[in-house]
């Protein structure tokens, strides 16, 4: 072997084991190259549908679904939806035999397209009784054949697709006495909580499946109301009628005690039955004043009495929480505008759809488990 050669080989070898040497040496925790692999990807902002353990529902309007805006802000952010007007009754029931089903029709399939579940609202309301029925003058017999025949027929068409139902709204004042002025049923019957409960059976009887509420404002701020309403379900258990839950409108003000609210809600639950938080929205302009402000104090203010509200509500048994309902989806198309008359800022999205301090507020409300 000639010397040229030798030095080849001894300087391959050698080339060979510094190459060996140096991947047994190396691992991956001390390889000073950056990581290849992708990070892994960071989970976005928490949403009420997906942190919320019960139903959150959003009261919509079908002139607003067109707005995409509108109408994503609601798929993406609940899981339930309401009628906020086009499924009472004078909307629907046209004539005796006539029924006009559009919107509500609208409402449902827009739900089972995206996705959502629908609560009905509401089935009997003194004030949605159509004006051809008031102006009727039926005696008892023949108004209760009509509102069956109305209920069993709404409720018929939506069996399965509508999963609840606000059967009977806003039956009781305040001092716990049954609601007479222009309320056609107490005119009617001598006994208008027995055809009340009827009503539940009625329903019952179209979608056995269907969960039935009764529906009324100020429930946890009105003892007298709320002992009326005990007193009423259990008129309805002990007959054997079916009432599955009790919703409180919950259109309340940041100024709301919340001591009040909190016992409410407690003795409100001491029924046993779902309890559903089914219009709420806060009041920020308690002064229905067209000068307010709605600065970042105040979106405090109303941040802290939603998470107070939903804290409230998640201190109720898990079985008995059915829903919390917000009353529209966004500021730029609340109710309160109008009914005051003044700049109202009551929802958890703003007039652009951006998630409020509110939103924040009730998120912060929900339980972390």
């Amino acid at each position: 072997m000639n010397n040229r050669f030798f030095r080849l080989s001894i300087w391959t070898c050698t080339l060979v084991l510094m190459v060996m040497l140096q991947a047994a040496c190396s691992t991956k925790g001390d390889d000073p190259r950056p990581d290849t692999q992708p990070p892994d990807e960071q989970p976005g902002p928490a949403i009420l549908k997906e942190k919320a353990a019960f139903g959150m529902g959003a009261a919509i309007k079908t002139a607003h679904l067109t707005e995409l805006a509108y109408a994503n802000t609601v798929k993406n952010h609940f899981s339930q939806v309401t009628a906020e007007w086009e499924m009472k009754m004078e909307l629907i029931w046209s004539s005796a035999s006539g029924y006009n089903w559009n919107n509500a029709d609208r409402i449902v399939d827009f739900a089972s397209d995206n996705g959502l579940e629908v609560h009905g609202h509401t089935l009997v309301w003194y004030k949605s009784f159509p004006g051809w029925f008031k102006n009727a003058a039926y005696d008892s017999i023949a108004f209760e054949d009509h509102v069956k025949s109305y209920i069993q027929t709404t409720v018929g068409r939506y069996k399965g697709r509508v999963k609840s139902w606000d059967v009977a709204n806003e039956i009781f004042n305040d001092n716990g006495t049954l609601r007479s002025t222009d309320c056609p049923v107490f005119a009617t019957f001598k006994d208008p909580i027995g055809f009340y409960g009827r009503c539940f059976e009625y329903a019952h009887e179209a979608d056995p499946e269907a969960r039935l509420f009764y529906n009324d404002y100020s429930v946890v701020l009105a003892s007298a109301k709320r002992s009326a309403i005990k007193r009423m379900v259990s008129r309805f258990k002990n007959e054997g009628i079916p009432i599955h839950g009790i919703g409180d409108q919950f259109h309340y003000r940041v100024t709301t005690d919340k001591s009040t609210i909190k016992n409410g809600l407690t003795d409100m639950a001491s029924t046993g039955l779902l309890i559903h938080l089914s219009e709420l929205d806060i009041i920020v302009n308690v002064l229905q004043s067209e000068s307010y402000a709605f600065t970042q104090a105040e979106a405090q203010k109303q941040a802290d009495m939603y998470r107070f509200i939903v804290e409230s509500y998640e201190s109720l048994p898990d079985n008995q929480k059915f829903a919390i309902t917000t009353w529209g989806v966004t500021d730029k198309y609340t109710w309160l505008t109008d009914y005051w008359h003044a700049k109202e800022y009551p929802l958890l999205f703003d007039q652009n759809y951006q998630e409020k301090e509110a939103y924040r507020g009730f998120l912060a409300g929900l339980k972390n488990d």
